[in-house]
């Protein structure tokens, strides 16, 4: 398999990260704000801390924030040993100040998510023209947790008594676009070629690709559309406490992958 650097094509796409900026007739447009925390993150990926190394202000953070992690350490001991390394750098380094800098810097990592108001009893979602119901219009449940508060009707709390967590796929898909070496494994799909054709290497080969791409031509056409999976399943992992929550995950996997980008022993040629 031909081999990618992990930071090459930054440069690049910083240039096209301000030549985004304007349209055809140089008119400015926003870019989205996941976008810009994203190209700030690879920006400040390639800053050494000081002029007497080579390891960058992203790689430092990422090693200070596994070593937090790893020992649970809390927020007041991590600024402390930031403040610490930080007197013992030459003057004019960059490593931040505080958990506070160092999150800003991470931000386009996270993984927001939205919580939403769900019925009890699964029928509906408090959202849309739901959103401010107390109650679901079907089985007239409650949407918040109630107390008795001596009269014939029980007093609502603010507390939801069921929260759907969702994290949209959307922007995660976006970023798999915006990194040198993925876009060539997204794209591999219509681009990449296989030493060996008699197998079934990818889901390109499956009737069911097949079939897909015969009803959307238009569709098909696009390379960079993305095609999904969808997988879900239930599990406790509150099982061993009295608790009796309950998680219900839904997985969103990317089909476009090259099977090269999960399984690095088989070879392939990308194009």
């Amino acid at each position: 398999m031909e081999h990618f650097n992990a930071g090459a094509g930054v440069a690049d796409m910083l240039d096209d990260f301000h030549e985004a900026q304007y349209t055809e007739g140089r008119m400015k447009v926003e870019m989205e704000a996941t976008a810009k925390a994203f190209y700030e993150m690879m920006s400040s990926a390639q800053k050494p801390l000081h002029e007497h190394t080579t390891v960058s202000q992203l790689d430092a953070i990422r090693r200070l924030m596994g070593f937090k992690s790893e020992c649970s350490m809390n927020r007041e001991h991590f600024d402390g040993l930031l403040t610490v390394i930080g007197s013992l750098l030459p003057d004019g380094h960059i490593l931040p100040k505080s958990m506070y800098d160092s999150h800003k810097l991470l931000r386009a990592l996270k993984m927001p998510y939205d919580q939403i108001h769900a019925c009890p009893k699964g029928c509906v979602l408090f959202r849309k023209e739901h959103k401010d119901a107390n109650y679901c219009p079907k089985c007239k449940s409650s949407r918040y947790l109630e107390v008795d508060s001596g009269d014939v009707q029980n007093r609502q709390l603010t507390i939801p008594v069921k929260i759907l967590r969702f994290i949209p796929c959307i922007s995660r898909l976006q970023r798999m676009y915006k990194t040198e070496e993925l876009v060539i494994h997204m794209l591999w799909h219509k681009n990449g070629k296989c030493y060996n054709p008699d197998k079934l290497v990818h889901l390109f080969d499956s009737e069911a690709w097949t079939h897909f791409d015969g009803i959307h031509h238009d569709k098909a056409k696009e390379r960079r559309n993305v095609r999904v999976a969808l997988v879900t399943d239930g599990l406790n992992p509150y099982g061993l406490m009295a608790t009796s929550y309950t998680c219900w995950p839904m997985f969103v996997i990317p089909l476009n992958l090259s099977q090269a980008y999960a399984f690095k022993d088989r070879t392939y040629s990308c194009h």
